[in-house]
């Protein structure tokens, strides 16, 4: 009867210790469910590398576009599946900043005599109690924090895309040059063999043959290093795309959109107000915020309710006890962590306006140099090049006529060639700023409506001039 008595109050507490052990609890799924619409994966123990790209959509052997560069990276971009654990672990801890403190269970024994006497025994169970707003607060600045990481998983999306696609057009801009090289040294090799023909018959002087010699030996020089170049530039495409070298031959050809001017004040409109980047300053800022009024309600300590039952030897009675107790914070007020982050608030709001201004400088300078790079690609395309076609038209009728010197021949097919050449550089220049400008507005912006970022677009004429080769 009196084991009986002693426990009889135990059945009770378990029930009050479940009952305040199962408050506030979310399902897991819901919350991976949340992330899985912002685009974060549910975790794995182990990655290994077939995993990660497993769902990957697979790279065309041939004519792979920017869109299919970019899709694939989206799937196996390390930094930017690193971005997206960062906001999964940010939930969790979101999560988790939700959850009520849990009770604490105890059993002591208390007057234990070594001779006689009885033995006192406890069961207790003790819950903290929060007041003063702490989970409330606890839980939006985690919230917060959990905002910032999604924003920063779309500022490295950007970052990671718009170095794709200035290297995507690295890429084909060296091809292209290589490509214009190959015509150059097959054209000087020609004339080189012409002159080399008439000096054996002694009808031209040796510098006559030095001249084209020493063009040939640059123009080779000079495809050498576009040919390590582009091979560097191949093998950095590979490393952010995730699928080894991406070589030129491999992709579309084309350098994308012709290269207009730009209205860089649309784009400035455009970076201030929807950068990732900028969003992610203010939601800095709101987590900082955030991060204060936690600490401000933490200030206010928690209360810990402690009740207990249990039974007396020395008496044959049952005991209970009931307790409150709480932390005075008379000393330590949080004054140092409150200060910290206020000077946190007023750092964030300061990087946020030095954010904006570098985002704004970058922009001028990549719109100033893609603008320039347009303006004389268009005195090329409409003047340069076509009088240089037309000068050496006549110089090579008159040479044929015998009324043109072999050197004149020359200089009007270099000058021919060398604006080409110019021509296809600017193209290549221009190609690489936009991407740039991409980088910055958007990767949108490399994709104008109906065209892909792979598409072919409008190129000059790429046949050598027609005459040098054919001279007697």
């Amino acid at each position: 009867m009196r084991v009986e008595h002693r426990w009889r109050t135990i059945p009770a507490l378990l029930g009050v210790l479940a009952g305040a052990g199962c408050g506030s609890r979310l399902a897991e799924q819901d919350i991976l469910d949340h992330l899985d619409r912002q685009g974060v994966s549910p975790p794995r123990d182990r990655v290994s590398e077939p995993d990660a790209g497993a769902s990957a959509p697979a790279l065309p052997e041939g004519g792979a576009t920017l869109e299919d560069l970019m899709r694939h990276a989206e799937a196996v971009n390390p930094e930017l599946q690193s971005a997206r654990s960062a906001a999964g672990a940010a939930a969790g801890r979101a999560w988790q900043a939700r959850l009520y403190p849990n009770p604490e269970v105890g059993v002591r024994a208390e007057d234990i005599g070594f001779r006689e006497g009885g033995v006192n025994t406890l069961v207790s169970v003790s819950q903290p109690i929060v007041i003063g707003g702490r989970l409330r607060a606890s839980a939006a600045a985690m919230r917060a924090e959990e905002a910032v990481r999604l924003a920063e998983v779309e500022r490295v999306r950007r970052e990671v895309l718009g170095r794709i696609a200035g290297l995507h057009a690295r890429v084909l801009d060296l091809a292209a040059q290589i490509a214009m090289a190959d015509e150059l040294m097959g054209v000087a090799g020609r004339t080189l063999s012409i002159a080399e023909e008439r000096f054996a018959a002694r009808a031209v002087a040796e510098p006559d043959v030095l001249r084209p010699r020493i063009e040939l030996a640059q123009l080779r020089a000079d495809r050498q290093r576009l040919a390590r170049e582009l091979e560097s530039a191949e093998r950095q495409l590979g490393l952010e795309v995730g699928a080894g070298p991406i070589v030129a031959a491999r992709l579309a050809p084309g350098l994308g959109p012709d290269a207009r001017p730009l209205d860089e004040g649309t784009l400035r409109a455009e970076v201030a107000s929807a950068h990732p980047s900028m969003i992610v300053a203010a939601l800095e800022v709101e987590a900082a915020e955030a991060a204060l009024e936690r600490v401000r309600a933490e200030r206010v300590p928690d209360l810990r309710v402690s009740a207990g039952a249990g039974y007396s030897e020395e008496g044959d009675q049952g005991l209970a006890e009931f307790g409150v107790s709480a932390e005075i914070p008379i000393w330590d007020r949080r004054q140092g962590d409150l200060l910290a982050l206020r000077y946190d608030i007023v750092r964030l709001r300061q990087a946020q306006a030095a954010r904006r201004n570098e985002l704004l400088a970058r922009l001028a300078a990549e719109v100033g140099e893609y603008n320039a790079a347009c303006d004389e690609l268009s005195v090329l395309r409409e003047s340069v090049v076509p009088d240089a076609e037309r000068a050496f038209g006549q110089i090579d009728e008159a040479y044929r006529a015998g009324r043109a010197s072999f050197i004149d021949l020359l200089d009007a097919q270099r000058t021919l060639m060398q604006a080409r050449r110019t021509m296809t550089g600017l193209r290549g220049r221009a190609a690489v700023a936009r991407a740039r400008i991409g980088a910055i507005v958007g990767p949108e912006f490399l994709v104008p409506p109906g065209r892909s970022a792979g598409s072919h677009s409008e190129s000059e004429p790429q046949t050598a001039p027609e005459g040098a080769e054919d001279s007697p």
